[in-house]
């Protein structure tokens, strides 16, 4: 029974592995999600993960020139004394008939060590025709209307 046990968790370590590894950039991340139809939940939690790991595996440049690749434009606050580099905040917006996707990757340095990232964080929003796959909730929004039936017209009279 131990062996069983020690075979499933063998398994499910090799898979996140094989998964962690598989999207190593953001436009592999991009490319591995249906951004449109899957869970919201399931997604935000992917792109988070996915900033975390570019916060750990890679400098600032490296990291803001991978978000480039991947059509994200980043905006930057200002320098300070105490944090030469400023903060980053990197978005990439894209939209098809039936939703409007938004991703944000926040990074910031460490003060002390150039060309690091001290915290990054990373977020996905998605408004759809309808509320029901909306994320991280319900958007009324002008879309929500664009597949309701128009105004009725009046009766021609004879």
């Amino acid at each position: 029974m131990k062996a069983l046990w020690l075979v499933l968790l063998v398994a499910g370590i090799g898979a996140c592995a094989h998964h962690a590894a598989g999207q190593a950039t953001t436009a592999e991340l991009h490319a591995a999600h249906d951004w449109q139809h899957e869970d919201g939940a399931v997604l935000d939690k992917a792109m988070s993960r996915h900033a975390d790991r570019l916060a750990k595996g890679a400098s600032r440049a490296a990291a803001i020139a991978q978000l480039s690749e991947a059509g994200y434009a980043c905006l930057y606050g200002e320098a300070h004394e105490d944090y030469p580099e400023p903060a980053a905040v990197c978005a990439r917006s894209f939209a098809t008939r039936a939703c409007q996707m938004d991703w944000e990757v926040v990074i910031t340095s460490d003060p002390v060590l150039p060309d690091s990232i001290d915290s990054s964080g990373g977020k996905f929003r998605r408004d759809c025709v309808g509320i029901d796959r909306d994320w991280p909730e319900p958007i009324k929004s002008a879309i929500d209307d664009q597949l309701a039936p128009g105004p009725a017209l009046p009766a021609a009279s004879n």
